[in-house]
């Protein structure tokens, strides 16, 4: 079924009860966990069912026209009260911006090799988060507009790995200096027919990265979809290789016990549209075995899979299908430690606040789908900064969104 985004329920006129409740359990929550730098909360649950009371005095047969004020007091106040949160505490937001019509996504079952090199007009910038309407700088914008992705930003945020492509559209990583705002290639697997992409630093400044040198193709494609499995960069630049799959490794990144998550593959017998679990290892390689989802067949997909800070075992990851959207879904929250398999372990569908989530088993899970998000970061197990389209005709944008 169609999930419309909070501010999309056109049978219903003015703010309905949800939001009302939802903004109402943000502030309460954020003026508990913050006391002594979240210092308005007070004032503005007052301004909140001051502006609910007069929502409720408008007869509803009034038209939505009647509503129109209220409706743009509660967006003011909605912004105002949410993008105050503690944990939004850094100067500028990376993004990576994009032409709507060239999202550059590769289908759920492809990998960078199997979309095109150039075209997307794409460029690095930093956005102001303490004033998110003011226009972000750019910092980097590829010569031949080539494709740049797969950020991954440094622990000491001083440079981050990009994945491009070359002239001739062998891909490649490379590392953004922030303050020279310099691109460098990194020397890895040097061979004309090997592709290389998708990478994340470890804790003691080793690189995982994800390469098509295994040579293996994808079977249902007639094995044109280069394979993409995990290798290691060590610091003296040797390399080795981590996993021996058959199908794509996707979306490398370290969990908070320094162990590697990622998003495995298996591709066996007809039941390879369900099978994308997600793994984890020792940074070496070593001890791999399921994070979640193994015999599982929902979700088909769970990409972008990332830890919630502080906690053990929590992650939020976008779930899809695999005929599907791609590589974009619904936004949940997963914990291994309550369940690992179909929705044992979800915590939340965001947004979902109280629903339970029924493993519905189809390959075009999102298909009428909305909203849909990509990348999220989580900022706690509450709130998480996620690219997200709310509905069918709006643009991608960056969200802060929470639980509630």
């Amino acid at each position: 079924p169609t999930r419309y985004p909070p501010e999309a329920h056109p049978e219903e006129p003015g703010i309905v009860a949800s939001r009302w409740q939802a903004l109402r359990s943000a502030i309460e929550d954020l003026s508990q966990t913050f006391p002594d730098t979240y210092t308005k909360g007070v004032a503005w649950l007052e301004q909140l069912e001051a502006l609910q009371a007069e929502q409720d005095r408008i007869p509803t047969e009034s038209g939505k026209d009647a509503f129109a004020s209220v409706m743009a007091q509660f967006n003011a106040l909605h912004r105002e009260a949410l993008l105050a949160n503690p944990l939004l505490d850094f100067e500028r937001l990376l993004v990576i911006r994009r032409r709507a019509d060239q999202p550059g996504l590769p289908m759920n079952f492809y990998g960078n090799t199997d979309i095109a090199p150039t075209g997307y007009g794409n460029t690095l910038e930093a956005l102001p988060v303490a004033d998110p309407d003011k226009a972000s700088e750019v910092l980097f914008t590829p010569e031949g507009d080539r494709f740049i992705g797969d950020m991954d930003l440094h622990y000491d945020g001083e440079k981050l790995l990009l994945s491009m492509p070359d002239g001739q559209g062998r891909w490649g990583i490379g590392e953004f200096d922030l303050a020279s705002r310099t691109l460098t290639p990194l020397p890895l697997i040097d061979d004309p027919d090997v592709h290389n992409y998708d990478a994340c630093y470890l804790p003691d400044e080793r690189i995982a990265f994800t390469s098509t040198a295994p040579f293996i193709g994808v079977p249902c494609v007639g094995g044109r979809s280069m394979v993409a499995n995990l290798y290691l960069r060590d610091r003296d630049g040797r390399i080795r290789r981590l996993t021996n799959d058959q199908d794509h490794n996707w979306c490398p990144t370290v969990l908070n016990n320094g162990r590697l998550l990622y998003l495995r593959w298996e591709y066996a017998d007809i039941a390879h549209a369900f099978t994308r679990i997600l793994f984890q290892s020792g940074p070496d390689g070593s001890g791999q075995m399921e994070y979640y989802g193994s015999n599982s067949f929902w979700p088909a997909s769970l990409f972008y899979a990332r830890p919630v800070p502080g906690h053990p075992t929590k992650v939020i990851a976008v779930a899809g299908g695999h005929h599907d959207a791609p590589r974009q879904g619904e936004l949940i929250l997963l914990d291994p430690a309550l369940g690992r398999s179909e929705a044992d372990g979800v915590v939340q569908r965001i947004p979902g606040h109280g629903e339970k989530v029924e493993p519905v088993v189809l390959d075009g899970l999102v298909s009428a789908t909305w909203p849909r998000f990509l990348h999220p970061y989580p900022l706690s197990g509450k709130y998480f900064l996620v690219s997200c389209k709310p509905s069918k005709d709006a643009l991608w944008g960056i969200y802060l969104v929470d639980i509630f």
